[in-house]
């Protein structure tokens, strides 16, 4: 079996925080952040690429261009693997 587009990024990702011991846990900032945006009547859930790719940035291993470029090809592979999924 092929590994599908968005495993591309998310692999690399997943690399990239393994080799600088990040994880996809939700620190109090990340929590208290949906929290504000629950209330505010909004809904944004983080899948674990994502949530990975706040805490590089967090942690200094990606500045804010990269990490926008890296979910905009990880947003952009992942919705191609759904219109895939539904042909």
């Amino acid at each position: 079996m092929s590994e599908s587009a968005t495993d591309s990024v998310a692999s690399e990702v997943r690399k990239l925080a393994e080799k600088h011991s990040v994880g996809a846990e939700r620190d109090g900032l990340s929590r208290m952040a949906v929290t504000i945006t629950r209330l505010a009547g909004d809904a944004v859930e983080l899948d674990s690429v994502e949530q990975l790719l706040v805490n590089l940035k967090r942690k200094g291993v990606l500045n804010k261009a990269e990490i926008m470029a890296l979910q905009g090809r990880y947003l952009q592979e992942k919705r191609h693997s759904k219109k895939q999924l539904s042909a």
